[in-house]
This record gives C-alpha cells, structure tokens and sequence, in this order.
C-alpha cells in the first residue's frame, strides 16, 4: 500500500516512454510511484502527498521544471525534498542553473538507470520504510 511501508517517488515526466521505463525500474527496485504529467500536475499532488524523493523533467507542457522546482523549494512542507532533474539539456549552464533552482542532482536522458537508482539509494537508503 502507498504511503505505509515502501519509500514514495514522485515521477514529473511528460513523455510516457520515459516515464514508462523510470516506473518499471523503481517499481521493480521496491520504491511506491506517484506520476504527474507536468508542473501543474505535482504541485497539486504535493498538496496531499509527501514523496521521499521528486525526479522532475524540465521541458514539459503547461508548468515546466524550473518553476515547479522553484515552487517545490519555495513551500516549507516540501522544500527538503531531494529533487533530482531528468533532462535532455546538458550544457554546463543548464546543471549550475538546475543547482540554482535547488536541484539535489542532474541526470542527462538518456538516463543510465542503474547509476540513477544507485543515487537514489544513497539518499534513501533502502526503499523499505
């Protein structure tokens, strides 16, 4: 069950294959999965729920990454939460502007899952709660 056991991760990703893929491997790594399609969509998900850990797209319709970061680290219930941008902007501008907007970690798509759950698990931890 959501919420009582596992560690929760929220995925903002706007492409279903991405989001996809991201959900098989965390799924089948143990951590319990919230989904929204876009800025808009978490930060009224985040109303009512507290995720352990955000993986946050920043091209996306209707609200993008940075200002749903920005509002993520703006909000004193969720400000501490270890975000972590998925994105296809690499340039060096990009990650020093993700640190800017609070981001905790920057992966370029595509992503190596395997050193993606690697880095969560060392700021989770097990997914068990």
């Amino acid at each position: 069950m959501i919420g009582e056991n596992r560690k929760q991760i929220l995925i903002v990703e706007d492409d279903e294959t991405i989001s996809s893929v991201l959900r098989m491997r965390l799924k089948s790594s143990g951590y319990d999965l919230f989904q929204a399609q876009n800025g808009e969509e978490a930060l009224a998900l985040l109303e009512n729920e507290l995720p352990d850990l955000i993986l946050l797209d920043l091209m996306m319709p209707t609200m993008g990454g940075w200002e749903t970061c920005r509002r993520i680290r703006q909000n004193e219930r969720t400000k501490k939460i270890p975000i972590f941008i998925v994105s296809a902007l690499r340039s060096e501008n990009d990650k020093q502007q993700a640190k800017l907007y609070g981001a905790n970690e920057i992966f370029v798509k595509p992503v190596d899952l395997d050193s993606l759950l690697k880095k969560i698990r060392s700021y989770l931890g097990s997914p068990f709660k």
